[in-house]
């Protein structure tokens, strides 16, 4: 069989090392650990690092600061349920564990939005359509020749009435949903 650097070349294999050692020095090991958990650790906290599927730089290096969060939050629990410690460090241990399972929440939030899947919500209570003007409520993208499509069906309410009547001077108000008027 041949050796890994054959078989990636010198600079892919020299990357994979380092990404290795980086997930590896993240990890707390105790002394007199075997070889074989301290493989083990290694091992998992590289799936962590691989179930994010890193795409580009910025993702490995927040996914990477991610397998770090979990374990340093699981070490913190794991500490507070020891036996036979005080009160002060059982709750300084849960406090550290709150922490860093925040900042995972915001790291994933972090990702999420790098990827594109961080969408906004806009909520609209109130529509004011001058006489003759028109409105679209939904998603609206341009169209392939440059003219915007509307991908969400306007409530029937708006549907009803597409342009105001020419004799309404005054701005109309759309009611919200759920309102009685």
């Amino acid at each position: 069989m041949l050796p890994a650097r054959a078989l990636l070349g010198p600079k892919a294999f020299d990357v994979e090392v380092r990404k290795l050692n980086e997930v590896a020095e993240l990890l707390w090991m105790p002394d007199g650990l075997s070889d074989d958990e301290k493989h083990a650790r290694i091992t998992r906290a590289v799936e962590l690092y691989e179930s994010l599927a890193p795409r580009d730089g910025l993702e490995g290096m927040l996914a990477i600061q991610m397998v770090g969060a979990h374990h340093a939050a699981i070490e913190c629990l794991r500490r507070a349920g020891l036996p036979n410690q005080t009160g002060e460090g059982r709750d300084m241990n849960l406090r550290h564990a709150a922490r860093l399972m925040g900042l995972y929440e915001r790291q994933v939030a972090a990702l999420d939005k790098h990827r594109g899947k961080g969408q906004q919500k806009v909520t609209v209570e109130h529509v004011h359509v001058e006489a003759g003007g028109q409105a679209i409520v939904g998603h609206v993208e341009a169209g392939p020749e440059g003219r915007p499509e509307a991908h969400d069906a306007a409530p029937p309410a708006l549907e009803q009435r597409r342009t105001m009547p020419a004799d309404l001077r005054a701005p109309a108000r759309v009611p919200r949903a759920g309102s009685d008027g």
